[in-house]
């Protein structure tokens, strides 16, 4: 984006050296601005952005339709809502059910049972589906191509009769 003469800014609640803020920070340059703040609550003035893209975050969401609402505040009339990087299925039960396998293994792995993070997860076309229409979005779709072995995990999944794979779709 700033090779074509954009301006992006980073936003993040997190802070961390892993993948947060402080992780985005190493990477960029100076004058590339990293602000800490809430989906549903972007430090920007109405109308001052050209793209909202959420990299590999919308899924973190507790409120869709109130993050879709802050992201179209701060959008100039023509701006554009883009998400990639979050899980996509088909079906809810399918995206019900890896979002309990990863709560499952973190409970193994740091034998801990703290609150479930409230995200909502996953997405699905229905969903998309709702909350573009409550707020007047019309939502594309691009399907990149990973590779074969990332195109047969539906097949394998099915012949080792567990859930159906997510799909990360460009929205």
């Amino acid at each position: 984006l700033r090779r074509i003469g954009q301006r992006p800014i980073s936003v993040d609640v997190n802070t961390d050296l892993e993948d947060g803020l402080a992780a985005a920070a190493r990477h960029l340059t100076p004058d590339w601005p990293v602000v800490q703040a809430h989906f549903d609550h972007l430090p920007l003035p109405d109308a001052s952005a050209d793209v909202a893209i959420f990299n590999a975050s919308f899924h973190y969401s507790t409120d869709p339709v109130a993050t879709l609402r802050e992201a179209r505040r701060v959008l100039r009339p023509d701006g554009l809502v883009v998400v990639i990087d979050s899980p996509i299925y088909r079906r809810e039960h399918d995206g019900e059910l890896m979002v309990r396998e990863r709560w499952s293994s973190f409970v193994m792995e740091y034998g801990l049972r703290a609150e479930r993070h409230p995200s909502i997860g996953f997405l699905t076309p229905d969903r998309l589906d709702r909350w573009g229409e409550a707020l007047g979005i019309e939502w594309r779709t691009a399907t990149p191509w990973y590779g074969w072995r990332w195109a047969l995990r539906p097949a394998k999944a099915r012949m080792r009769r567990r859930r159906r794979p997510s799909r990360f779709r460009v929205v």
